[in-house]
């Protein structure tokens, strides 16, 4: 069997939980969005240790997790 390349495009949604100084479950979600350096550099740490082969990404939004839906 050989192998193929795949493209996952474009709407995914990712769950993370991730730690961030200052920042608990009660704070808004202007608040953790200040601190996109730190989400966006734990993410990317995630996405390159699985996708070795490399991955491209057009947009980054993120936002507190408001749970409307179910992990996968």
């Amino acid at each position: 069997m050989a192998k193929i390349r795949v493209q996952i495009a474009p709407e995914i949604e990712f769950k993370m939980e991730v730690n961030i100084d200052d920042i608990d479950e009660n704070s808004r979600d202007y608040d953790v969005q200040q601190h996109k350096a730190e989400v966006f550099a734990e993410f990317k740490r995630r996405l390159d240790s699985v996708f070795s082969e490399g991955y491209q990404m057009h947009g980054f939004e993120f936002g507190k997790d408001t749970g409307m839906h179910k992990v996968v």
